[in-house]
């Protein structure tokens, strides 16, 4: 109960410190792309809107990973709130953001299909909240292995990301993972991204602990407290403590 009672106090200044100006880009271009391309058209055939959705979910999978960036991580206040909760925290919230974007876009293919056409919305899925995954998987290794790079270390990840999806278009025919609906390899397609889905999960457990060499910080009341005292500031994009509570008061890790 402390944990969900840490993190509802931190959800506002996260919200207000996470970098979601390159999020807000990706989504606005990809919505407007698939919003002219179904209004230009009229109607949109299958097989475009499910290319246009797999690239919007790449795309909206990597900007997410700039929300990842975590200015605590390498600043001099120590704080009593542990990294994996901050990070864990802010994959959320992003993999939430950039999944309600795509949301959307799905909602305008499907306005547009022509009648009598569907989208396998599952397997679709599937896929697009394994590539929002991926993207977030790797800017949380990067940003974990070179804290201090801020939106650099987002952009490797990626770029990471981005490389890790071009190497599947070299894929052998039994192992493509980009079919078509029509296409009989479809199911067998879909079997690979149920496989690969729990491994960007993995990688966000690794990235998201708490940083060697730290002290853990122990919940109890006066870290619910202390945590409750920290506001974000737009200045520096730092959560600096108020004047009530010493800073020298808790050792946590960052």
């Amino acid at each position: 109960m402390l944990v969900i009672r840490t993190a509802l106090l931190l959800l506002r200044p996260l919200l207000r410190a996470a970098d979601w100006a390159p999020l807000a880009w990706a989504a606005a271009t990809a919505l407007g792309l698939l919003g002219a391309t179904a209004l230009v058209s009229g109607t949109v055939v299958t097989c475009d809107a499910l290319v246009l959705l797999r690239l919007s979910a790449a795309v909206l999978g990597a900007a997410a990973g700039f929300c990842l960036v975590d200015p605590m991580a390498y600043g001099t206040l120590p704080l009593p709130v542990p990294r994996w909760l901050r990070m864990w925290m802010r994959t959320a919230l992003a993999a939430g953001a950039a999944l309600t974007a795509w949301c959307a876009a799905l909602a305008i293919m499907i306005v547009s299909l022509p009648k009598g056409s569907s989208l396998l919305i599952g397997d679709v899925s599937l896929e697009a909240g394994t590539c929002v995954l991926a993207g977030l998987s790797g800017a949380a290794v990067a940003v974990r292995l070179r804290p201090a790079h801020g939106r650099t270390a987002a952009l490797v990840g990626a770029a990471a990301q981005l490389a890790l999806l071009v190497l599947t278009l070299f894929l052998t025919a039994d192992l493509w993972m980009w079919p078509l609906q029509s296409d009989p390899r479809w199911p067998g397609a879909h079997r690979i991204w149920t496989a690969v889905l729990p491994l960007p999960l993995v990688a966000l457990a690794v990235a998201n602990r708490g940083l060697p060499g730290r002290a853990k910080p122990a919940f109890g009341k006066f870290a619910a407290a202390k945590a409750s005292s920290f506001k974000f500031s737009p200045k520096d994009s730092m959560l600096a403590p108020s004047s009530s509570l010493s800073c020298t008061e808790t050792t946590g890790d960052r």
